[in-house]
């Protein structure tokens, strides 16, 4: 079946001087990024959300693709935002958070922001995924719940915020997890290079990544002194679950600091 065109298209509102780049995750969409965005543009801050190569299409297509594909369209994203933007910010789910890491370490962004980046994948057998390249192409991804709900509290009005829907890939390259796998190891080895500011955050709950990773990622940037926040209610899909009204205001309040703190060394 075909995905809507809005879930899989790349967004991009103009706002202020001040460019928020948001990427989604491995075998994703900017449909993950898309609430996200539009809450941010309220604030004023100016939004891109980038489509990856190989995504929002089909496994097929995201098999001819790879991470320095993947790297190039964040590298890409960051000078679209510098067109218009005083200053970019990387903020990235999952992979995408991998991606904003890696910007950091290019020192091409001001600061980045990391939901359930990945150094450590929760499932094992991802790790070992190239033992199997000789004998299958593609790996079922396992089924999750829904990945918004909307709680009603006794005191809630009728009027509910809709469904947020969500494009993904149900089957994952081979070939592209391998790369996930490399990309991953790339980027640790370079994270002690990063010297922009950072918040890193980590849900509990999450079931693909490891939540070990945002120690690993706050051990090996500690130059920075990021800042950590866990999530105990939400699964992977950080900027879709329980707590995604709570996580966009921590990423604004994140880049007003960032803005504030740059006015105030150049007064």
């Amino acid at each position: 079946m075909e995905p809507q065109r809005r879930l899989v298209e790349p967004f991009y509102f103009l706002g202020n001087r001040v460019g928020c780049l948001l990427i989604h995750g491995f075998s994703g969409s900017p449909s993950e990024m898309r609430l996200m965005g539009e809450r941010l543009t309220k604030f004023g801050w100016s939004v891109l959300g980038v489509k990856l190569s190989g995504h929002g299409t089909s496994p097929e297509e995201m098999a001819k693709t790879n991470w320095e594909d993947w790297a190039k369209d964040a590298e890409v994203g960051v000078r679209k935002l510098r067109e218009s933007c005083d200053i970019v910010i990387g903020i990235g789910l999952s992979m995408g958070g991998l991606l904003a890491l890696h910007l950091g370490t290019l020192g091409i962004i001001d600061g980045l922001i990391t939901m359930n980046a990945p150094m450590i994948l929760a499932d094992r057998r991802t790790r070992f995924v190239r033992f199997v390249r000789p004998f299958m192409t593609y790996v079922e991804k396992p089924k999750s719940k829904p990945v918004a709900t909307v709680a009603k509290s006794k005191t809630a009005s009728s009027v509910t915020e809709p469904k947020a829907e969500r494009f993904v890939y149900e089957r994952i390259p081979v070939d592209a997890l391998i790369s996930l796998n490399r990309g991953i190891r790339q980027v640790r080895s370079k994270l002690h290079t990063i010297k922009c500011p950072a918040l890193l955050m980590q849900s509990t709950r999450d079931l693909t990544v490891n939540p070990i990773s945002v120690e690993i990622i706050r051990k090996k940037i500690q130059q920075v002194n990021p800042g950590v926040i866990y999530w105990e209610k939400s699964g992977h899909i950080l900027t879709l679950g329980q707590e995604r009204d709570e996580v966009v205001l921590k990423v604004h309040e994140f880049i007003q600091r960032f803005v504030e703190k740059k006015e105030s060394q150049q007064s």
